[in-house]
């Protein structure tokens, strides 16, 4: 297996094809993690995830958040949603680009967090199925791994 790390990117600016989603990868109480959707593209795919936490797990995804002040301060630490992605015989940490989050609070004080991150993936596998594993053990979500199939790239046109 080679290792290789997908960074953060926009996807090309042509419109990709919606080839999957959406998939339930957790679903508690506290917790929430879907896989909304995978779009196709000739170059590759992207990924959006959607993560809602709420009471306590909200409380340390904003606190893992945070805006870090102070870098000399031993106590200021900084996590977030954790994806690795397996796209046929490569596997490699995904980086998440623009993830958007908002917190909110009703009248009963429970917290709410959410945030809805995209990742780009640089390859479309040839197997038509990728492995998913995302954890954020810092707010007590621990590894979950799935294998999705996607089916073959509709967005590559055929050589003539």
């Amino acid at each position: 297996m080679r290792r290789r790390r997908w960074p953060a990117a926009p996807p090309p600016a042509t419109e990709g094809i919606v080839v999957h989603g959406p998939v339930e990868l957790v679903t508690s109480r506290d917790l929430s993690l879907r896989l909304a959707e995978v779009v196709a593209h000739p170059t590759g795919m992207l990924l959006r995830v959607e993560l809602t936490a709420r009471g306590r797990s909200a409380d340390l995804a904003r606190h893992e958040t945070r805006p870090l002040d102070d870098p000399d301060d031993p106590s200021a630490r900084w996590s977030y949603l954790a994806v690795n992605v397996q796209v046929d015989d490569m596997e490699g940490v995904a980086d998440p680009r623009h993830p958007h989050s908002t917190s909110k609070t009703d009248a009963a004080d429970a917290s709410e967090y959410h945030s809805a991150p995209h990742y780009w993936i640089s390859d479309y596998p040839e197997s038509g199925t990728i492995t998913l594993t995302a954890a954020w053990k810092e707010i007590g979500l621990l590894p979950r791994t799935r294998t999705i199939t996607l089916g073959p790239n509709p967005s590559m046109r055929p050589a003539r």
